[in-house]
């Protein structure tokens, strides 16, 4: 009944606006994007679902990163697992059992954020939205241009410089839990090079009490990056650096700070460099881009305390006064080349052709881990103890490693090359129908041969109207650690007989736009998804992944946007989702069950979302945010069941309120505080170790000034 009464009240407020006279232009048919098709379209005339997000309209409604501006979008929902990691899920489709499962594909101004180690860019979420101008989001599938890792949507970032805005710019801010952060935008020439170039640097020290521990999380973060962008004529070089550390939250198994003297953290740092060239030849156009990737990340992560560890041990007579931790270095280098051609228009066909090669090395690795390094050193004495079938840490639990210690994450530092090549038509049938169809190979040397497809149909009834019959197909490739991970302790093994993950995708759009300000959006997509990996719940086999049977997922998606001046700005939108998810076959008294498909845990099936800005003057602005999270499904696991688990989260509203002040021209002062109303927020917590989900923070403050020269 609360959601029905807030969104009745926002109903209420539409129509309270849509009263009001209306300037007679349309702001949202000028959106240009060409993420769908590589070709710059109006938004509404792409053959896929496409949102064009306004940086500047997102930060003035409190919205400060790129993940929290796509969870302002239809059926996208962020969660933070138990080290920190933020876990984008769209469409309802996740993994419960996995630690990442952000099958999107994060470009920065067009260059892709690979990382084949673990298949996430999750680091790339708190990026902020000062230094970006747009964001595009393609929502489905996008592998026929995009290719792995495209799987339920993809996102281009835009940012100020690498839009080529000439602007010299810095941001101060700070706010609750010690929050504070600079940026900066420049832009210079250099004989016939224009050069831009930003950077930011933001940290906090958040610590959340969580009722239910009876304790302190440890949240607290570093995070910086430095871009640069140079252009002369058909030359363009894109270079970013950008490194975090983030504190580990509520640990591993969700035990709070489990050992005081091995403070727990995660790195990473991800460096891209990209050079793109165009050149014309009569009516065909050749675009080229060589790049390279740096990803070094690093994981220390504590485990179990001193005294659970030395119980364990005593069992088999081991004395030992070290807690349980472990420490894997990782370093993955990526290099590509790719052309991609653009045919002259004939017949009405506009042909787009790619050829490319990708190839991944991982160039360090190195794993430690402290009940490991006791067990090896111990290791003849425990397998001829007495009680050896009493530890826990025995040949039952971990085979894969009691079979093949190893020192490493990843077995012999795997390395992965993909070639591939695909052609998109975009065939003009009439005034009013275009249609795109789309042919995608990729070949990895690892497992072979990959082909997907697209088609999509769009009719425009009128200037005003229109439709879209879309198909799409995409995969994901496993990630090196899904595939080729070494077991160890707490950590299951890869499996190189695991085909990648797939899916198809149908979609129907309407989009309706009655009158200048006015726009309307309802789509409703199906979804098969194929070979889906996931972790497996016996624990006393090798393998940890293994390929899940087929699952369906489908839902509605409805998007209203209001502008019709500029005074007043409204965006809602509405998602109802059902997706399946897989149990994997567990032991119950004995008897192994079979696989089975059940509703989608740990994710809400209806959501509400509206950011409302007002602008009574050009030197203020006020923006409110709306999100509404229904409940979410109980875990399916047997286990939980019979521990009576409270595995749901319950529903939740959250709102946010800015006041921006423009106090010159160009100067502003903004003020948000978030979650005005000190709401009740959880997240799923990983297994489910913190039963009822674990406690996000209430209320909070942010301050922010800019300066404009």
């Amino acid at each position: 009944m609360r959601s029905c009464t807030y969104l009745l009240s926002i109903c209420a407020a539409t129509s309270l606006l849509c009263a009001q006279s209306a300037d007679d232009f349309e702001l949202l048919l000028q959106d240009m994007s060409d993420i769908a098709t590589k070709k710059s379209l109006n938004i509404d005339y792409l053959p896929s679902v496409v949102t064009l997000i306004n940086a500047r309209d997102f930060q003035n409604a409190g919205i400060m990163t790129l993940g929290e501006a796509l969870e302002m979008l239809p059926g996208i929902q962020s969660h933070i697992s138990s080290l920190g990691f933020p876990m984008t899920t769209v469409r309802g489709l996740k993994n419960p059992n996995a630690y990442l499962s952000d099958k999107i594909k994060i470009m920065i101004d067009g260059v892709e954020i690979r990382n084949e180690s673990s298949g996430s860019s999750y680091f790339y979420m708190d990026f902020p939205l000062q230094l970006i101008d747009k964001i595009e989001v393609l929502r489905g599938p996008g592998s026929t241009m995009y290719g792995a890792g495209s799987f339920y949507g993809t996102v281009n970032v835009i940012t100020k410089a690498g839009n080529a805005i000439e602007e010299q710019r810095i941001a101060l801010g700070g706010g609750s839990f010690e929050e504070r952060s600079i940026g900066f935008n420049t832009f210079s020439t250099l004989g016939e090079w224009k050069i831009f170039a930003d950077g930011y640097w933001h940290q906090n020290d958040k610590s959340i009490y969580l009722e239910r521990r009876k304790g302190y999380s440890d949240e607290a973060m570093h995070d910086a990056s430095i871009g640069l962008r140079a252009v002369n004529g058909a030359w363009l070089f894109t270079s970013r650096l950008k490194k975090s550390r983030y504190h580990n939250f509520y640990e591993l198994e969700g035990t709070l700070d489990p050992l005081p003297d091995h403070p727990g953290y995660h790195d990473n740092s991800y460096l891209f460099a990209q050079l793109d060239h165009s050149a014309v030849f009569g009516a065909h156009t050749l675009h080229t881009k060589a790049s390279y990737s740096l990803y070094d990340s690093t994981l220390d992560t504590d485990i179990k305390d001193v005294k659970f560890v030395t119980k364990r041990f005593a069992t088999v007579d081991v004395p030992t006064t070290e807690g349980f931790y472990a420490i894997n270095v990782l370093q993955e280098q990526n290099i590509a080349l790719e052309s991609t051609m653009s045919f002259p228009v004939l017949y009405g066909n506009e042909l787009l052709a790619g050829l490319g090669v990708r190839h991944t090395m991982i160039t360090h690795d190195r794993y430690e881990n402290s009940i490991e390094s006791l067990i090896t050193q111990n290791k003849e004495a425990i397998l001829a103890h007495s009680a050896y079938d009493d530890f826990q840490f025995n040949a039952t639990n971990e085979p894969a490693f009691w079979n093949r210690p190893t020192e490493t994450m990843l077995d012999d530092k795997p390395s992965r090359t993909n070639l591939y090549m695909y052609l998109q038509d975009l065939i003009s049938l009439h005034g009013q129908v275009d249609l795109v169809l789309g042919l995608r190979a990729d070949h990895y040397d690892d497992f072979g041969l990959q082909l997907n497809q697209r088609a999509g149909l769009v009719y425009r009834y009128d200037e005003r109207t229109v439709f879209k019959l879309l198909y799409g197909s995409a995969f994901r490739s496993p990630s090196l650690t899904e595939a080729y991970q070494n077991g160890h302790i707490y950590t299951r093994a890869g499996n190189d007989d695991l085909d990648p993950e797939r899916t198809d995708t149908f979609e129907a759009v309407a989009i309706l736009t009655p009158k200048p300000g006015h726009r309307f959006m309802l789509n409703l997509y199906h979804s098969i998804l194929r070979d889906i990996i996931d972790l497996e719940e016996f624990p006393d086999t090798p393998e940890g992944y293994r390929n899940s049977q087929d699952r369906i997922a489908q839902g509605i998606e409805f998007e209203y946007n209001y502008r019709p001046a500029s005074m007043h700005q409204l965006y809602f939108n509405a998602t109802y989702s059902k997706a399946q998810y897989t149990v994997p076959p567990e032991i119950v008294d004995g008897v192994p069950e079979i696989e089975r498909n059940v509703d989608m845990p740990d994710v809400s099936s209806v959501m509400f979302k509206a950011m409302y800005l007002f602008k009574p003057y050009d030197a203020l602005t006020l923006g409110t945010t709306w999100r509404y999270y229904g409940a979410t499904q109980k875990s399916p696991l047997q286990w939980t069941i019979d521990s009576h688990l409270d595995t749901g989260v319950d529903a939740y509203h959250l709102f946010n309120q800015t006041i921006t002040f423009h106090t010159t021209p160009y100067s502003r002062v903004q003020m948000s505080i978030n979650n005005l109303f000190d709401a009740k927020v959880r997240h799923p917590s990983y297994y489910y170790r913190n039963p009822g989900g674990v406690e996000r923070e209430g209320t909070h403050l942010y301050l922010a000034f800019e300066q404009r020269f």
